[in-house]
């Protein structure tokens, strides 16, 4: 699901991590740190529920497969996934929740019961907030398609969009001559 989260952020990007192009910067560094904790497979309590960490999902339906960094579950059993990211990825929080959403989604799925909302914990900020899962649902499973679709075929053309590229650690690998500049 993290190559989701890179397709949704950029095509670009995503086909090349999946090829195995990856540099870090000081944003990836960042954000390994800020996941020591939610990394370590295990459950604790936090803001009175059970927080499972790095729980492996899956959706058939969907196709699509990855790890949680914690899944909290309240006193009534209710689910709901939470990513942690350092920062705002270009001030732009989608990626981030069709990541979370497809998380629910595979939740759903796996365990029969409705998941109604999902967060992002964005640690730099130390802010929560709070994503409904049935508003985004579509769009992520549009997103899963396309993605599906685009990264098994001829790798995507380099877009330069300044406010995404300028923080991508692949931004060198990703940027032949000849690449559109937005």
């Amino acid at each position: 699901m993290s190559s989701l989260q890179h397709y949704a952020y950029c095509p670009s990007q995503a086909s090349l991590i999946r090829d195995g192009v990856w540099l870090d910067n000081h944003l990836t560094v960042s954000g390994d740190l800020a996941h020591e904790r939610v990394d370590q497979l295990g459950t604790d309590r936090r803001r009175g529920k059970r927080a499972h960490h790095r729980v492996s999902l899956v959706s058939h339906r969907l196709g699509i497969h990855g790890i949680a960094d914690t899944i909290e579950e309240d006193d009534f059993g209710q689910l709901s996934p939470v990513e942690h990211k350092w920062g705002r990825g270009a001030k732009d929080l989608f990626p981030t929740i069709a990541q979370v959403v497809a998380q629910a989604l595979c939740l759903e799925e796996m365990t029969g019961r409705h998941v109604r909302e999902c967060a992002v914990f964005v640690v730099q900020e130390r802010i929560r907030e709070p994503v409904d899962v049935d508003a985004h649902r579509d769009a992520v499973e549009n997103l899963i398609v396309a993605a599906r679709k685009d990264l098994a075929g001829v790798p995507p053309r380099p877009v330069y969009v300044a406010r995404r590229c300028r923080s991508c650690s692949v931004l060198n690998a990703c940027q032949p001559k000849g690449a559109i500049w937005m």
